[in-house]
């Protein structure tokens, strides 16, 4: 097969392939997190509500049961009771005080989201920098150029556009020199690199295939639905307030337990 083909061929593959490593890392690095935290925000907040009230009630129940055990003919310490119970369950308070910062940093994401224009030209300049630096599509990277691969990385990663920008203006002769060099392959060195680009596109497509048949891509649709959102908060309210009643008996059934033990 003639050179100029290869390169062709090799031209097609490359862009495919950096698409694709594009399209995952958009899926891992920004999908992702956005979908987690609309589903935080507009379902999570209303979950901790829920699990709070559940953690009061586990507790309520857990010192009634406590005194209830106690013997009857000796005076009980209220405080030992709260104190033991409240160790007992540090652990799930814990977890809900966890959760409760995940929410408010999802809240944070969303407030501090690029806008559209800024995304695109972001994307658009990783993409250019994949295609001469990323080291499935050109394993011949010197130690420096590696270097430079893992700092666009960091500034892709955090969203600085401003230095993506600048490592073009400053390794821009670099990269031009690394294009030449691709094309000063021989034939037989550029059907290798096309041979192992093609496995690395199948891979690439059932990897991106793999992470949208995870959570939360499974439930996008309804995440953005606001009339799901809404029936699914109602859901959560509507055990709320039945836990509520629950409560109020749990806190009369401690108080006249207390009240009694004076």
């Amino acid at each position: 097969m003639e050179k100029e083909l290869l390169l062709q061929q090799h031209e097609i593959l490359e862009a495919e392939y950096v698409k694709l490593l594009n399209d995952k890392d958009i899926l891992l690095s920004w999908g992702k997190p956005q979908l987690e935290a609309l589903y935080a925000t507009r379902i999570g907040v209303h979950q901790i509500n829920l699990l709070q009230l559940q953690l009061r009630i586990k507790a309520l129940r857990r010192k009634i049961e406590l005194i209830q055990a106690a013997n009857t003919q000796q005076q009980y310490n209220v405080d030992e009771i709260e104190f033991i119970v409240a160790q007992e369950l540090a652990h799930a308070e814990e977890k809900i005080m966890q959760q409760t910062g995940v929410i408010n940093a999802a809240k944070n994401l969303l407030s501090n989201l690029d806008t559209p224009q800024r995304s695109a030209e972001i994307k658009a300049l990783f993409k250019q920098f994949a295609k001469q630096l990323h080291p499935d599509v050109n394993p011949d990277l010197t130690t420096e150029q590696m270097e430079l691969w893992l700092k666009i990385n960091d500034a892709y990663k955090y969203g600085d556009l401003e230095q993506l920008k600048a490592f073009e203006v400053v390794y821009g002769n670099e990269l031009n020199q690394l294009k030449i060099q691709s094309a000063a392959l021989t034939a037989s060195e550029i059907l290798l690199r096309n041979d192992v680009m093609k496995e690395g596109i199948k891979i690439l497509y059932q990897q991106v295939n793999e992470i949208k048949l995870q959570y939360p891509f499974t439930i996008e649709e309804q995440i953005r639905d606001e009339e799901w959102v809404a029936k699914e908060v109602e859901k959560i309210y509507e055990q709320i307030t039945q836990l509520n009643n629950y409560e109020k008996e749990l806190v009369t059934n401690y108080s006249n337990l207390i009240n009694s033990n004076e």
